[in-house]
């Protein structure tokens, strides 16, 4: 009976393709866009193969993500690392590892289309006839070496997909993907746009959230009539937040990209690229319509496939509209040339602020990254509603949590938008501030608010074996992997060794020079932070037991070596990342060693501050767990009327030749539990003190 459904799921794919090509035609030819550039003999290569390439590289794309997330995050049944966590759970006819196996090949599909896009883009610039390597063209160019590296990210998706044998090797398939689709920002005008940094980071979070919600929804609607009624059930309600957060993310990251490429809302109806995005901004609103009857039906399996089906055909022509704006220019130039004036500009996608960096403009400035606001709000809004759902079952949760974590998100929206972002990327001194700030101000917030620990209370665990964002989280926390960086030696390592690493190579200018690199600097920098406060003064339970002691010594060790780089910095006889100062071309080699002097010297003496905080916070917590313990040998003293206490004493007054036969000792740790009890005692056989251990 189940054969139909199974026939019209394969056909799809293959429509889905067909129509999302359709629509890009129709789009270009509404934009003459396929007239190509008048000095360029245009290829039919070009014409008509880049549009059909693109789809192909999308549709990979989507079932990369929507395969990946469905086996890992959304399918019930056993979800643990064993083999067997792959096969069909019972009552179904598709397990997770033919659903990653299907990951694999859009995978591979993505991968291979992202090749073949290298050529197709050099022979566009070339024109037809014109006789070079179009390889070498290709990968000559910034938007061909960053197709290269999506090609190599699908590829590894696709080998750890395809040969996965359990789920953490899925993944890491997804990892890639995911790293590979944020990649993809980087393309087409949001590349060389005139706000790069928006641009690029709206794009990137444009394509995730596509790929979540039109992935989601395209390998549900192929699996869905392979699984029993109950676990397709299941598997709709838990793709139904996800795909609610994508429609937020789609609609904030477009209202922010079409802003940057039309001039005004008039635009929408008088250019035909405004056009564009009113139908494609149309058609999604649509579709969130069409998910909120979809959540009101979970249980109707003919009506959620019909309207699955309507929203992947709404899907597809987004798809091809979306093709169709990225070969076509906005009614808005973004691309800028590097001369004159416009220099800086075209470096960076802004211009320096006009007021002298002080104090006052620190915290005055003002250089807005939408996307870092948006994760920002995401972040507290979360926690938030953690902390609601706790208090409403009758759950107690501290201020003292709440509030600092609430504090380390109002930080990060200042380190990315306030005068440490406007002033950053032209001084030293000012990205010393900002990465002050992304160190050791933010992260020990964070760590402070116990995120984790609010998680594991706040969601409720699975029953059914399976991992959602929850379950994965704990897993990642009790890995070999975390338990080797959780060591206060390693985190200090990682903490203060990334400084050298960072800023005596070329790494600092690379970062300054790419928007990837910058990216990449900003995650690290506050990873490292992160792990470095989680270890020392974290509020969320550690992997094991850490000496306080041991946390006390590294906090002195890394937090003095950071202080002395700082007087390195100030020491230096060269300028650090000369090459991007003197391209930007706005102060003179003496100002950039004045600079560079203040900014060793803010790194120098604000490690002060925090590291004087820490040890605070170290001292408080190390009482509270002493007086913690305390509390529990005495519940356990109450409970058993100082049983252990008294064999002690007795076997010690044995020892000492008192008379009675001497008792078996106590032994291991609660041995060594009583001994220390017994030696913070005044009198100890007659008075014994609160007993203080681990085990209790």
């Amino acid at each position: 009976m189940r054969t139909a459904p199974r026939r019209a799921a394969a056909l799809v794919v293959p429509a889905a393709l067909i129509l999302a090509i359709l629509t890009s035609f129709l789009g270009l030819l509404s934009t003459g866009a396929l007239a190509g550039v008048p000095l360029v003999p245009a290829s039919p290569l070009v014409t008509w193969g880049i549009p059909a390439m693109r789809a192909l590289h999308h549709l990979g794309l989507l079932l990369t993500i929507g395969a990946g997330g469905t086996a890992l995050l959304l399918m019930p049944g056993p979800g643990r690392s064993e083999t067997v966590a792959l096969r069909a759970a019972d009552g179904d006819r598709i397990g997770r590892g033919r659903v990653l196996r299907l990951g694999a090949a859009g995978a591979a599909l993505w991968s291979a289309a992202s090749l073949v896009l290298i050529p197709l883009g050099a022979l566009e610039a070339a024109g037809a006839g014109a006789g070079v390597d179009l390889w070498e063209l290709g990968l000559g160019t910034e938007l061909g070496r960053i197709q290269l590296a999506v090609a190599i990210l699908a590829g590894l998706a696709a080998l750890c997909m395809g040969l996965a044998r359990t789920t953490v090797a899925g993944c890491w398939g997804l990892a890639f993907a995911g790293i590979g689709t944020l990649c993809l920002g980087l393309a087409g005008h949001a590349g060389a746009s005139l706000d790069h940094l928006n641009a690029v980071d709206a794009m990137a979070l444009h394509l995730a959230a596509v790929a979540v919600w039109g992935g989601g929804l395209l390998v549900i609607g192929l699996v869905q009539s392979s699984l029993a009624a109950e676990h397709a059930s299941t598997l709709i309600r838990r793709f139904s937040p996800w795909a609610l957060g994508a429609v937020a993310a789609l609609a904030l990251s477009g209202l922010l990209s079409a802003s940057l490429r039309l001039g005004s809302p008039v635009q929408l109806l008088s250019t035909a690229y405004g056009r564009l995005i009113l139908i494609k901004a149309v058609l999604l609103v649509g579709l969130a319509v069409l998910g909120a009857l979809q959540r009101r039906r979970l249980g109707d399996r003919v009506r959620f496939r019909h309207l699955a089906m309507t929203e992947g055909t709404l899907i597809a022509v987004v798809i091809g509209v979306s093709i169709a704006l990225g070969r076509s220019a906005p009614p808005v130039p973004q691309a800028i040339p590097p001369v004159g004036e416009l220099r800086v500009l075209s470096l960076l996608g802004f211009e320096p602020p006009a007021q002298p960096f002080s104090l006052v403009t620190l915290f005055t400035g003002f250089q807005p990254d939408w996307v870092s606001l948006m994760i920002a709000a995401a972040a507290a809004g979360a926690y938030l509603a953690g902390v609601i759902r706790l208090r409403r079952r009758g759950d107690a949760w501290s201020p003292a949590r709440t509030i600092p974590f609430l504090l380390g998100c109002l930080a990060f929206a200042w380190v990315m938008n306030g005068g440490p972002a406007a002033y950053g990327r032209f001084r030293f001194d000012a990205h010393m501030v900002q990465h002050m700030a992304m160190m050791m101000i933010v992260p020990p917030l964070w760590a402070v608010g116990g995120p984790v620990t609010l998680l594991s209370r706040a969601v409720a665990p699975r029953t059914d074996g399976s991992r959602g964002v929850r379950e994965w989280v704990l897993a990642a926390l009790h890995s070999g992997y975390a338990q080797i960086v959780s060591s206060p030696p390693v985190a200090g390592v990682i903490f203060a060794g990334s400084l050298v690493l960072f800023y005596f190579t070329p790494l600092f200018e690379l970062a300054q020079q790419h928007h990837a690199g910058h990216v990449l600097m900003t995650v690290h920098f506050l990873a490292s932070g992160y792990l470095f406060a989680w270890v020392l003064i974290g509020v969320d339970p550690a992997t094991r037991p850490i000496n306080p002691m041991l946390r006390l010594m590294t906090l002195l060790i890394t937090l003095s070596f950071h202080a002395f780089f700082g007087v390195a910095v100030v020491s230096a006889t060269w300028i650090i990342a000369e090459g991007w100062y003197t391209e930007l071309g706005m102060y003179d080699l003496a100002e950039l060693t004045l600079i560079q002097k203040r900014g060793g010297s803010i790194m120098w003496g604000i490690s002060e501050v925090p590291t004087l905080i820490y040890a605070i916070v170290l001292a408080l917590g190390w009482v509270r767990s002493d007086a913690r313990r305390a509390r529990q040998w005495d519940r356990k003293a109450d409970r058993d009327g100082g049983a252990e206490l008294e064999a002690y004493n007795a076997y010690l007054a044995s020892l000492r030749g008192e008379g009675a036969a001497a008792p078996t000792p106590v032994a291991g740790e609660q041995a060594e539990a009583v001994a220390e009890g017994e030696a913070h005692a005044p009198r100890p056989a007659e008075h014994p003190a609160p007993l203080d251990g681990p085990g209790s």
